[in-house]
């Protein structure tokens, strides 16, 4: 007998393939955007990562009983922030390189795409009166080797805006004790 001419099917046929296609694609558009960052949540997380560095550069000043020195580069696209530790504790900071890599941790770090330092839409927080990105003079803010601001009881702010929503603002405070908070704009209202 003649083996049946009927055709034996082997793998998928075309449109099975496109279909299968067609329905990834509609379920990664409906829940892809459900992973995207929002602005806000991209501004509080710079805010975060800058109280971190922040408590890191202290923390240092007082593990090593050595001045640090902590810059925010307003200027220029992105924005940035460098730390310094007096590494032969002469009492100054030059701004080198050596002392930029003694700090560790993170030395200089840009901030985020779509971040950077500024108000926005928001209002100055309650105990700030400057109106500016940075309060601190000269955009620094100095750890001395107890960990304090320096000259001593300096407090100052920074904001940090969106670039794409002025609504979303975070602004992280320092206190004249060194110690930070980070204050977030919603609503209208700092939280």
């Amino acid at each position: 007998m003649r083996p049946s001419l009927a055709r034996i099917r082997r793998g998928f046929t075309m449109i099975e393939l496109l279909l299968v296609v067609a329905m990834i694609g509609v379920m990664v558009a409906v829940v892809g955007p459900k992973f995207r960052i929002n602005e806000g949540v991209e501004v509080q997380l710079a805010g975060m990562q800058l109280v971190q560095d922040l408590e890191l550069a202290r923390t240092r000043a007082l593990a090593t009983r050595s001045d640090v020195r902590f810059v925010f580069e307003t200027e220029g696209e992105p924005g940035a922030y460098v730390g310094y530790l007096d590494h032969d504790q002469n009492g100054a900071i030059g701004k080198t390189s050596t002392e930029r890599l003694a700090l560790r941790g993170f030395g200089r770090r840009e901030l985020p795409a779509r971040i950077e330092y500024g108000r926005g839409a928001a209002d100055p927080l309650p105990f700030d009166g400057s109106g500016v990105s940075v309060t601190f003079a000269d955009n620094e803010v100095w750890f001395d080797t107890r960990g304090i601001t320096e000259p001593m009881g300096t407090s100052g702010v920074v904001y940090l805006k969106s670039t794409t929503d002025e609504s979303r603002v975070s602004a992280v405070a320092v206190s004249g004790s060194g110690g930070m908070r980070l204050w977030t704009w919603r609503n209208g209202a700092w939280e």
